[in-house]
């Protein structure tokens, strides 16, 4: 009876002490600070990465506001991260991607696309709360550059389409040794 507890806290000591990489799997993306962010790789390196585009970057005309609209803050005090509303996130299955122009050698996939109502500060008062936030669409791409991918700088075009357009962004990138 006593080696099934003794097992369980084995196990989850063990857990809490395995960390993962920034950027090494798809669950833990290294997060660029901008759409201009370069991802630096070596040769033979795979990265899972995160860029956050505007909005206005992939839309014309104020057509995906369906999309943002539907997102909705949960304005509880319980569900508050250091004292923030959390930032609505969903998923933007309809954006696919189309078409990757990238250096030889190197590989981009959309591992997911996300519409997020990114929330940048809380502030409560009286009358309500009143929430500032950016409209952005939250892109994580697996990019690999094979053992013999030309190393330098150089961008890769990325073109999306969502059944009507197909908007484009540049990922940067820095494959050295």
């Amino acid at each position: 009876m006593r080696l099934l507890p003794l097992t369980a806290a084995l196990l989850a000591s063990l857990t809490a002490c395995t960390s993962v990489q920034p950027g090494t799997a798809d669950y833990v993306p290294l997060v660029q600070t901008s759409a201009a962010s370069v991802a630096r790789l070596a040769p033979g390196q795979t990265l899972y990465v995160q860029y956050r585009y505007p909005r206005n970057l992939l839309e014309e005309d104020q057509e995906y506001d369906q999309y943002f609209d539907a997102l909705a803050f949960d304005y509880s005090p319980a569900s508050r991260v250091n004292g923030n509303v959390p930032s609505p996130v969903k998923p933007a299955d309809w954006l696919k991607l189309q078409a990757v122009e990238a250096p030889k050698g190197v590989t981009i996939n959309v591992q997911k696309v996300n519409v997020v109502r990114e929330v940048t500060k809380t502030t409560d008062s009286d009358s309500g709360v009143n929430v500032k936030y950016y409209e952005v669409f939250r892109v994580t791409y697996k990019i690999t550059a094979a053992a013999d991918a030309k190393t330098g700088v150089d961008t890769a075009k990325v073109t999306f389409n969502d059944g009507k357009r197909t908007p484009d962004v540049m990922v940067f990138l820095n494959v050295t040794q």
